[in-house]
């Protein structure tokens, strides 16, 4: 069992991992960027699986976008912090085997895919202006995914997380 300090300081190691990753490596798409940030997300959510990694994932991605684009900052903290819940509530309860992160993770990048088409249709004031980065971030997401499905094999195989 970790204490509340151990979990405390995994997240804060995460949110700047998280911010790190986002805000540094970065190739632009329309209306934004692509990144590897999500991967990131999802892989400390095997670790920190609880209210602390649904945090830091909100807080790491918001300070990137604060920085870079700063409109998507309050979307991308809602966004992020949801889809982490998410990951980790279905990686709990719905799938099973051990494919189940992988598909908690497939279920979990429908949340920011579709919550920033609908964030730049808001903030450039009209929905056609989010359906523009929609293919990017179909890509940017689909990325992450086997990304992610790669390093979870990989962790799997060196039992440092067990499914």
């Amino acid at each position: 069992m970790k204490t509340k300090m151990e979990k405390l300081s995994m997240a804060a190691v995460m949110m700047a991992t998280v911010f790190v990753v986002t805000r540094f490596i970065q190739i632009p798409i329309p209306l934004g960027y692509f990144n590897v940030g999500n991967c990131v997300i999802l892989l400390f959510c095997l670790a920190v699986d609880n209210h602390y990694g649904v945090a830091a994932s909100g807080l790491g991605s918001a300070l990137a976008d604060l920085v870079s684009y700063p409109a998507y900052t309050v979307p991308t903290l809602v966004i992020k912090a949801f889809m982490a819940w998410a990951f980790i509530k279905y990686s709990r309860m719905r799938f099973k085997g051990k494919n189940a992160y992988v598909m908690a993770a497939a279920v979990a990048t429908l949340i920011p895919l579709i919550g920033y088409t609908i964030a730049g249709g808001l903030i450039y004031g009209n929905i056609l202006s989010g359906l523009v980065q929609f293919p990017g971030l179909a890509v940017e997401y689909a990325a992450n995914l086997a990304i992610f499905a790669v390093m979870h094999k990989s962790i799997l195989k060196f039992a440092v997380v067990h499914s």
